[in-house]
């Protein structure tokens, strides 16, 4: 398959590929020869040998996977399941359709796994190939182990995002229990630059290939101004498919020299290109689109740029489609304005909808510039011609300061620029903003950190170092239940043998691999998770005759959803406390223990228990079990146990301090690391402080944690509660200055955390026995919490939001308009009242007729 001479073949003749997967390449995709980095990693990988390959954005890494899969299900691993693991939700979309077109040429199947719709599930039984992020893997392997039987490839793509704290440990878990169940499992990591890129592969047990090769030439340089306010273009190293020389530097006249920005835009656009902006921020990423924007449509005016009225009617039409609704929010009607200049910007506090449809509009060329924070280099595949960074440093929360950004990252950035099949070159610029050479901003500490220096290792995040307890390293420990839960590990050796072969096992001393683990061990049986079931012959036998560990496995050779938990989780109040403890007022309450619905002990400091005997046998309970399976993280599943045994004893009246309202459920899950507190704004905190002491009685937990924690905690409260009671996007934006996307993520976490809530009440045999009807009606009021969630509105409007295609908008106008309630009523609409519906903005006779026959079909079902 390889030719004699040093250089292996690039002719995808010479690769014994199947013959409709060399013609599917050549007709559609338009592939003659493999890139350099494609034929040196494709014929190991084909041969079924493990491989990382670490090469630039657009130098074909993706296709070295495709080809390995399609290769070998349809050769020697067929009836075997190959998995595609990626970080984004937007990039598994991306792999989806091209691992559908190359499968389709040989038979494949591929299948989709990144959220909780049913139809994914069944999917994955019928998939040869399923494209899923690492947590949704990691949630199907602790309910369907099974899966991993099937299991011949993994493909694992944005690998050095195994240095991310929140994504990392996960992706780490997952692969180790693949290997660990499956030795014989491919691995193909696909990454970036990665520093110490020898250790990763040998912990892969992977063949290293390694490439800077990029099929279009990318120059990199810094922006300066230059004499007459002209802006200076230096480019301090090329990348490209040869030995491009250095071209000498260039000037561009700039009509405002305080906003370079506009210059590059101008010589991009003239040239037929696009242009991507990184900045810091959020705010940054609207003021420079804003300005870009009324750039853009003075080029119109003037002509010359290739640019005419067409393109702004075009973009006034793009405007328009995201504006239909006259209480959109402040952050849509920002990005609205700016795309009537041909400019958007793209940060996380837009929706995934408003998200996508700047990342389409960009890549059909329907925009001239993108503006965005660096979450937008993470795997989303947006090329363009042109790369500016104006920004190579943000504020560290962390550390009280602004700090460098991490090379890693810059260079991602930068990569893409460069447009396959549109460019013969491409332009990646750091813009200087500060002249003194003594400054680790200036022109050349910038080159010399970003264009010239090494980049970071990678380690593992598996555990957090920094962690003073168990309750702190919420990975590990969450990883730790997982295995013992659901994992197939019963005994304290068979848990240290998994953990000595993770890449944490790499890095960290053996003994504090070891301590790390009992810690975790000691605070799950603590904690009612898991336990000891005593020391077995059984497995000291075992030990025995596996002999000590081989030193090169050695210890000592050493993100739904929790993954986006806090670093830090500080400890709680818990149900056994005193009343006093808990007393949110100087009197007993007056009224009912719960209003506002339609229809626990104080745990001691942790201290590490003696070291875990090795033959120790575990056993998880049956509350373990269930917080692994629901894919909440520990300390969350103890938190909201601890909230519900302090409802039921409000519920039972052994407490008479507190009282259950809708905000009750609303601040346990927002109590939960699993949620993150929202920072609190300057005119915020004294009144966050009056509304903590305002509804007190309500809390069915007390964090032990700062001001600032429980005032943020209280805002995410409180944000959920002005989402169920219906108020718009834009009232919210305004009141709390929380945007559209984030709101999206808060609501996602709290309706997954109030199902997980009501799933642990459902099941909580203890609680059940104190009191049957206080059980049930907590479970009543738990489970309309999570269904107002879910749709965003009052309990009013719950009859109608569960029909198929009812939101709370369309819920609340038949409420307003006709008085309906529920199925029922929908199903007996008269011709008249039908007719009100469809005369009103947003609706249509088919919508109308379609509504009440599925209410009539609803009311049909539910009478059987």
């Amino acid at each position: 398959m390889v030719q004699s001479s040093d250089r292996p073949s690039r002719r995808l003749e010479d690769l014994g590929l199947d013959d409709r997967l060399v013609e599917m390449l050549h007709e559609k995709w338009g592939i003659e020869e493999l890139f350099p980095p494609q034929a040196e990693a494709l014929p190991p990988a084909l041969s079924g040998r493990n491989v990382m390959l670490t090469a630039p954005t657009a130098s074909g890494k993706s296709l070295v996977a495709h080809l390995t899969i399609a290769h070998r299900l349809v050769t020697d691993l067929k009836g075997n399941l190959a998995l595609y693991l990626v970080p984004l939700k937007a990039l598994a979309n991306e792999k989806l359709e091209e691992l559908r077109e190359i499968g389709s040429a040989v038979g494949l199947r591929v299948g989709l796994a990144v959220g909780d719709k049913g139809g994914e599930t069944s999917m994955i039984e019928e998939s040869d190939i399923l494209v899923c992020t690492s947590e949704k893997l990691d949630s199907i392997l602790r309910t369907r182990s099974e899966l991993m039987d099937r299991v011949g490839i993994v493909i694992s793509d944005e690998f050095h995002l195994l240095d991310n704290p929140d994504r990392g440990p996960t992706l780490e878990i997952v692969l180790s229990r693949l290997r660990h169940n499956r030795p014989d499992v491919q691995i193909i990591a696909l990454s970036a630059t990665v520093g110490n890129a020898s250790e990763v592969s040998g912990w892969l047990d992977a063949e290293l290939v390694t490439s800077d090769w990029r099929p279009i030439a990318l120059h990199y340089g810094t922006i300066t101004e230059g004499v007459s306010s002209d802006v200076e273009l230096n480019v301090h190293r090329v990348d490209g498919p040869g030995d491009e020389s250095l071209p000498e530097a260039r000037s561009i006249e700039s009509k405002n020299p305080k906003n370079p920005l506009n210059s590059i835009l101008q010589d991009t656009v003239s040239s037929g290109g696009q242009l991507l902006v990184f900045v810091s921020t959020r705010a940054s990423t609207k003021k420079e689109a804003r300005e870009l924007s009324q750039h853009s449509r003075e080029m119109v005016t003037e002509g010359g740029y290739g640019l005419g009225p067409e393109d702004a009617e075009n973009w006034d039409r793009l405007a328009d489609s995201i504006l239909r609704k006259e209480d959109s929010p402040q952050t849509v009607k920002s990005l609205a304005e700016s795309l009537r200049g041909g400019v958007a910007f793209h940060h996380a506090g837009l929706t995934p909808k408003h998200r996508n449809l700047v990342e389409n509009a960009f890549r059909r060329g329907d925009l001239l510039c993108v503006v965005a924070t660096p979450t937008l280099a993470q795997g989303v595949n947006l090329p363009s011609r042109t790369v500016v960074i104006r920004d190579c440093k943000r504020w560290d929360a962390s550390q009280g300061r602004t700090s460098p950004l991490p090379i890693r990252e810059v260079l991602q950035m930068m990569g893409r620029a460069g447009r396959p099949k549109y460019d013969d070159v491409g332009e990646s610029w750091i813009l200087v903003k500060e002249r003194l050479p003594s400054s680790p901003y200036s022109s050349e500490k910038l080159v010399e950190r970003y264009l010239q220096g090494e980049v970071e290792e990678v380690s593992s995040k598996l555990s957090d170092l920094g962690a003073n307890s168990a309750e702190e390293d919420i990975h590990l420990l969450s990883h730790v239940l997982s295995m013992i839960a659901t994992g197939g590990i019963g005994d304290r050796h068979a848990l240290g043998n998994f953990f000595s072969k993770t890449f944490l096992a790499n890095q960290l001393g053996s003994e504090s691999l070891v301590v790390r683990i009992d810690e975790a061990v000691s605070w799950l049986v603590n904690n009612g998770m898991i336990e000891r079931l005593g020391e077995s012959d059984e497995v000291a036998s075992r030990i025995i005759e596996q002999g000590p560990i081989e030193e090169e496995e050695d210890w000592g050779d050493d993100l739904p959803s929790w993954v986006d938990s806090a670093s830090q989780v500080t400890g709680i109040l818990d149900v056994g406390a005193k009343p006093e403890v808990w007393r949110y007022a100087d009197s007993p309450r007056k009224g009912s223990p719960i209003f506002g619905f339609q229809k626990a002990s104080i745990r001691e400091p942790y201290e590490p228990d003696l070291p875990e005997s090795p033959s120790m046998e575990y056993k998880a309970t049956t509350f373990g079990r269930r917080v692994s399976q629901l894919y909440i993280n520990p300390v969350s599943g103890q938190i909201i146990r601890d909230g519900l045994r302090r409802a039921m004893s409000i519920l039972t009246g052994d407490d008479e301090f507190g009282q259950i309202s809708p905000l009750s459920p609303l601040h346990l899950v927002s109590s939960t690391p699993s949620l993150r507190p929202l920072r609190l704004r300057k005119n915020e905190e004294e009144w966050m402080e009056e509304k903590l002491r305002e509804h007190g009685r309500e809390f069915l937990v007390q964090r032990d944690s700062s001001p600032e924690d429980k005032g943020g905690r209280m805002k995410v409260a409180l944000v959920l509660k002005s989402w169920i009671e219906e108020k718009h996007l834009e009232v919210i934006e305004d009141e709390w200055g929380v945007q559209p996307g984030d709101l999206h993520g808060l609501v996602d976490s709290a309706e997954r955390m109030l199902y997980a809530t009501r799933r642990i009440l459902a099941e909580d045999e203890e609680l059940f026995s104190r009191d049957k009807n206080a059980h049930r009606t907590l479970i009543d009021a738990i489970d309309e919490s999570h269904r107002r969630m879910r749709n965003g509105c009052k309990a009013d409007l719950l009859g109608l939001v569960s029909l198929r295609g009812v939101g709370r908008v369309r819920a609340r106008q038949m409420v307003k308009i006709l008085g309906v309630v529920n199925a029922s009523d929908v199903a007996a609409l008269t011709e008249r009242d039908m007719q009100k519906l469809s005369d009103l903005r947003g609706w249509s006779p088919q919508l109308v007729d379609g509504l009440v026959a599925t209410a009539g079909h609803a009311v049909r079902r539910g009478s059987r």
